[in-house]
Parts: C-alpha cells; sequence; structure tokens
C-alpha cells in the first residue's frame, strides 16, 4: 500500500501548550471569554518536565483546559523564564485554529478584553463555508476562531458543537515548507497538499500588500484535524532553551498510531496521558512536538 492510500497515523491534534510568568491570569483569561472550563490543576511532574527537556519546570503549576462538553484542547504552564514573543518573529507554532459556533459575536464579545481582535470576521478565500476572525492572545500567541458551515472537499473537517469548542488546526511558522511538511508526512504516513494562497493576517502583520499570496501546506490528519505550514521569510530560529519552554506557544500534543523508532519514551498517569506512551521530538524548525500513543 502506497502512502497516499493509508489513512493518517497521526492525529488527532489534542492540545496546545503555553507557558507563562502569569499563569495563572491566562486561565481566568481563557475561562472569562474564551468560554474555557479548567479540568485538571496540578503541579508538573518530574517525569513530564524531564520529557520536555526543561528540568527547571518540575513541580511548576499546569492547568488543563477544555470547552464545556470537556473535552480539552489547552495547557498552560508556569513558567518564570517565558516571555510574550511579537506574532510571525520567529519559526515553530504560530497560531491555533480554534473551532468556534460564531466568530462574528465572538468578535464582538473579545472587543473589551485581553485578546486583541486583528481583523474582521470574514469568509476565507479558500471556502466561503469557512468563516472566521484573528485575534492575538497575551502570550503573542494567535488564534484563528472559525466557524465551518459545511463539507470543504478535500479537506475533512468538523463542526462546533458548542460555542467555543475545541483545537482543530494548530499553524506551523517555517522557512521551508517542503522539508516542514515531510516530517509531518513521515510521522502521519500520509501526503499533504503544497499551494499558494492569501492569508490576510499576516499580510497585515507584517506590513505587507494585503492581495500578496505565500507558500502554504496542509496535511490531513485523524479525526477531521489537520496541520497547515505557512513559509514566512525572516524568521527567527527556535532558541534551544532548557530552563523554559519559552514564549508563545510551547508545544503541540498529538495522538500517533505508533511512537517513532527510537524515541526515548515515557508513561504518565495524569491527563492527557492516562498512562499511555509518550515521548517529545522536535521539528524542521526546532518545533516541540509531543505524541502520545493510542
Amino acid at each position: 500500500m502506497s502512502i497516499t492510500e493509508q489513512k493518517p497515523q497521526l492525529g488527532p491534534c489534542t492540545i496546545a501548550t503555553l507557558a507563562s510568568p502569569e499563569a495563572a491570569r491566562l486561565v481566568d483569561d481563557y475561562c472569562s471569554h474564551l468560554q474555557c472550563q479548567v479540568l485538571a490543576s496540578e503541579n508538573l511532574t518530574p517525569g513530564v518536565a524531564e520529557q520536555w527537556g526543561c528540568q527547571s519546570l518540575e513541580y511548576a503549576r499546569c492547568w488543563l483546559l477544555g470547552n464545556r462538553l470537556g473535552q480539552p484542547w489547552l495547557r498552560l504552564i508556569e513558567d518564570a523564564a517565558a516571555q510574550p514573543i511579537a506574532p510571525l518573529s520567529r519559526a515553530g507554532w504560530m497560531s491555533l485554529e480554534i473551532l468556534v459556533e460564531d466568530p462574528d459575536v465572538l468578535a464582538t464579545a473579545l472587543a473589551s478584553s485581553p485578546f486583541k481582535v486583528l481583523r474582521p470576521a470574514a469568509n476565507l478565500e479558500l471556502s466561503d463555508k469557512i468563516r472566521a476572525v484573528q485575534v492575538q492572545g497575551p502570550c503573542g500567541e494567535l488564534l484563528y476562531l472559525t466557524r465551518i458551515a459545511g463539507e470543504v472537499p478535500p479537506f475533512q473537517l468538523p463542526q462546533a458543537r458548542c460555542a467555543v469548542d475545541h483545537l482543530f488546526i494548530p499553524v506551523l511558522a517555517s522557512r521551508d515548507r517542503s522539508a516542514s511538511l515531510a516530517n509531518y508526512e513521515s510521522l502521519a504516513q500520509h501526503r499533504g497538499l503544497s499551494f499558494d494562497t492569501k492569508v490576510t493576517v499576516i499580510n497585515q502583520l507584517r506590513g505587507l500588500p494585503l492581495e500578496q499570496t505565500h507558500p502554504l501546506a496542509t496535511l490531513q490528519l485523524a479525526d477531521s484535524t489537520l496541520i497547515e505550514i505557512d513559509q514566512l521569510e525572516d524568521l527567527a530560529e527556535v532558541p534551544a532553551q532548557t530552563d523554559s519552554l519559552g514564549g508563545g506557544i510551547a508545544m503541540m500534543t498529538f495522538m500517533i498510531n505508533r511512537l517513532p523508532a527510537g524515541a526515548v519514551t515515557y508513561r504518565h498517569r495524569e491527563a492527557p496521558y492516562d498512562g499511555r506512551r509518550s515521548c517529545t521530538v522536535y521539528g524542521h524548525d526546532g518545533e516541540r512536538i509531543e505524541l502520545i500513543e493510542r
């Protein structure tokens, strides 16, 4: 069986991790304005800190947040050395696409919140079945709050079950779309798509003509989730840190059928691991990737 005929072995993408010296305030921000709830609140175990390569974060405060249905999608870590980053300044995880019921209503509600609305809600150039509003969070993270109103072939996309549902597309800022895509294709054992398209929020934040196109790639994952890769110029490297997860979006967690051969594996009892094998690997642009075996 060729790689293009197989179902994706990677996915869904389940949890985004943000690190901040003011993580408790972030918990309140996300619960108050993006309708999250705290599913777990505990200290980071030495085993998890070791897996992430950040032993200095042993026993740091950690919150697992989810939607009103109890599905987790966001983890917040108290990290004194993590500082907010300027959006689109660095390679690595750039933004989180979150499934919502009504981006227009959310845009209005967020106008007086710590989340900065960057552009009005609008349909995507790709399809009028996709409507989104882009906002900037307190850590410099970008959030695409997106409604899917129907099928958008060839993509398999979910539809929201509550006002703010869950993460379904992590977006990577890459210096080399092809190399990054190849890395995730290897993990997923599935082929992605490459194309050029307009990304208005990128053009706005970088002072580019609003109609300018950029090289993008997408990779379909299991359970109607995807990865998007945006190739951008003049991206700083992800700093190699052992004392901090770093600012912005620190890590993405994915389910996978089988962990990569040779990976150093762990088992943790707490959520979201629940005793399953896990490992941490790094992508082409230095982004931290957490894998949990089904």
